[in-house]
């Protein structure tokens, strides 16, 4: 009898030992919410190209059929657009330049590095007060070559705009967290 609680106990050992590891998988390999998370970006997520797209004549280029512009009328706007493309392309190189700094300083927890991207983070605000102020003048520029209500809905469509890009813009400074 002991012959067979012995060839019992052999065979059944492996298997309850098999049982308290859990079915072969160690704790690295269970996932916890520690893994789920996912690393926060370090530094902006701005690009020149979000700025680029924050101009009201391109914003009415592309709302040509509600605003129901003539030929004329959107000649006018792609010429003047064209010209505001030319005037801010120094101011963009600018940017992506102070970005790249900014990106480049926030690895580093030291006081330079945090000393940089303060001047960057200045030069970057610098840059879109100027970038505001030429598509604003721009705009200016524009407004008068359409009737009364093309200019309404043109700025309703501008507010919006400029709303929307003043959210997006505190988000993608501050490195996509939510402020």
């Amino acid at each position: 009898m002991t012959g067979r609680l012995l060839a019992a106990v052999l065979l059944l050992l492996p298997s309850i030992a098999f049982a308290q590891r859990g079915g072969g998988r160690t704790q690295a390999d269970r996932k916890t919410d520690l893994f789920e998370k996912q690393e926060a970006p370090k530094g902006p997520t701005l690009r020149v190209r979000d700025l680029e797209d924050q101009s009201p004549l391109k914003l009415l280029l592309d709302k040509r059929k509600d605003l129901k512009l003539t030929d004329a009328q959107l000649a006018q706007l792609k010429s003047a657009e064209d010209k505001v493309k030319e005037q801010n392309a120094p101011l963009f190189k600018s940017v992506d330049s102070y970005l790249r700094d900014m990106k480049n300083a926030s690895s580093s927890p030291s006081d330079e590095a945090r000393t940089k991207a303060r001047d960057a983070r200045s030069g970057i605000m610098e840059a879109l007060k100027e970038l505001r102020t030429n598509y604003d003048a721009s705009l200016k520029d524009v407004l008068p070559q359409l009737d009364a209500d093309q200019q309404t809905k043109a700025n309703e469509l501008v507010e919006k705009q400029r709303q929307d890009g003043e959210k997006m813009l505190r988000e993608k400074l501050s490195g996509g967290e939510r402020p």
